[in-house]
C-alpha cells in the first residue's frame, strides 16, 4: 500500500553556540509499510542544498528513525533515543564518519498522516559539529 504524500519538513541546526539556521521545504512523496516498517521516501531539491537526484528515505522501526540519502551528499544517519550511532557521510571532498548523538525521538503516523521530531547532535570525525532539530509532517496528497 504505496500512498501518495505531502511531506513539510523544519530543520534547524547550531554551530559552535552560534544562531540557529535552518531550512523548510514541502515536497511530494511516498509513503508505505513493509514488514512492519514504514517509510517515507522523497527526492532532494536545491533548497536543501543537494542537487537533482538525490532521493532520501526515512525508516521507521518503532522508536528507530533510518535515514538514507542516495546521490548527493550520500549518507545513512540512525536516530534512537539516549543512543550514538555511527555513520558516513559522502562529498565531492571525500567521505567522513559522522555520529548522530540522539536526545529525543518522536513518532507518530496514521493512516493518512503523521509527524516526526528528532533532536540529536552530529559529530564529523568524532569532533562535535552541530546541535540539529528536525521535524516532519506528512499527509496523504
Amino acid at each position: 500500500m504505496k500512498k501518495d504524500v505531502i511531506i513539510s519538513i523544519k530543520g534547524a541546526f547550531t554551530e559552535d553556540g552560534g544562531e540557529a539556521d535552518g531550512v523548510e521545504l514541502v515536497t511530494s512523496g511516498r509513503y508505505y509499510e513493509k514488514n512492519g516498517k514504514k517509510y517515507i521516501v522523497y527526492e532532494e531539491s536545491e533548497v536543501t542544498g543537494f542537487g537533482e537526484g538525490t532521493q532520501t528515505m526515512l525508516k521507521i522501526d518503532g522508536g528507530t528513525v533510518t535515514m538514507s540519502r542516495s546521490g548527493v551528499g550520500a549518507t545513512q544517519m540512525v536516530f534512537e533515543n539516549g543512543k550514538r550511532h555511527m555513520g558516513y557521510y559522502e562529498t565531492p571532498y571525500g567521505t567522513f564518519t559522522v555520529s548522530t548523538i540522539t536526545d529525543r525521538v518522536k513518532v507518530h503516523l496514521g493512516e493518512r498522516s503523521g509527524n516526526i521530531s528528532i533532536d540529536y547532535c552530529i559529530d564529523v570525525n568524532n569532533v562535535p559539529h552541530s546541535s540539529n532539530s528536525l521535524s516532519m509532517s506528512i499527509r496523504e496528497a
